[in-house]
């Protein structure tokens, strides 16, 4: 009987030892950890510390649902440290299908992963960040598990382009 529990002993620490160190494991992102030139390269909308990219591909997306038709763009947003945080948008001429991916954002916390909604509106504004001006893209009327960025208003933000960036394309 000892031997057998040892021999059980054995296989559990085996097992163990060969599993994933927590934290440290591939993260379950549908996308690639990018770096923004990479993202650009690809055709993403890319906005971060490094700069935007693609813009023209938002403004687009937004002029084809305005049109009814169907579509589909992914925005990769960095942090400070660099890390992409990819948003995909899937519009199918009757709804967005939205889904956040910030799978690869290493100080994104315990809640990182893939969240997704399905929203029935896109909508562009003229808006301030702070002390500057600009466009600002967010989705509306949806439903789903991913967060909201402005959970009073219910609206999902896509990208912040400040007017300096708009002209210079």
């Amino acid at each position: 009987m000892k031997k057998h529990r040892w021999f059980v002993v054995t296989i559990v620490i085996l097992l163990t030892s060969c599993s994933p160190v927590p934290g440290k494991s591939s993260p379950a992102s549908s996308h690639p950890k990018l770096n923004s030139s990479e993202a650009a390269n690809r055709g993403f909308v890319v906005a971060g510390p490094s700069g935007m990219y693609n813009v023209e591909v938002i403004k687009q997306f937004v002029d084809n649902f305005k049109k009814k038709m169907a579509g589909k763009i992914t925005l990769a947003r960095y942090t400070d440290e660099g890390d992409p945080i990819y948003v995909d948008l899937d519009y199918n001429g009757k709804e967005i299908s939205y889904s956040y991916d910030n799978s690869w954002d290493e100080y994104g916390g315990g809640n990182r992963g893939i969240s997704t909604a399905i929203c029935s509106t896109i909508g562009e504004r003229t808006d301030s960040l702070g002390e500057r001006n600009g466009t600002e893209y967010y989705l509306s009327s949806c439903t789903g598990d991913a967060p909201n960025s402005y959970p009073e208003k219910k609206e999902y933000f896509l990208l912040f382009v400040e007017e300096t960036e708009e002209k210079n394309e």
